[in-house]
């Protein structure tokens, strides 16, 4: 049997974000996911990847690191350099994909992490 891309994607996000409960990271990454959805909307793929890569800290790292699993690639550099290379149409496909991907994590961040007290 064939699974729909959103299914793998939920698959893959509730271990990611399990992982994550409990962490240094956890209130941190949950503003991040929760909002990174939103962020990609509003900015387009590759403005809402550049800005986890400039940002630099654990929970963005965190987050691109997911995003890369999600999305099938090795790393959040092969991520960024198939987003920045890829053809309009190609673009827009990814695009989909990061929105979907995002959102499972979106959803996972709710039910697990706790937020910030």
């Amino acid at each position: 049997m064939m699974k729909i891309r959103t299914h793998k994607y939920a698959e893959l996000a509730y271990p990611l974000i399990e992982g994550i409960q409990g962490s240094s990271v956890e209130a941190k990454y949950r503003t991040l996911a929760l909002t990174f959805p939103t962020i990609i909307m509003q900015s387009g793929l590759a403005q809402a990847i550049g800005f986890l890569m400039a940002k630099n800290k654990d929970e963005h790292k965190e987050l691109l690191k997911h995003m890369a699993i999600l999305l099938n690639e090795v790393d959040s550099k092969t991520l960024h350099d198939k987003i920045i290379d890829s053809s309009v149409t190609k673009y827009q496909l990814l695009s989909r994909e990061a929105l979907d991907a995002s959102a499972w994590l979106k959803r996972y961040t709710q039910a697990l992490l706790e937020k910030q007290s």
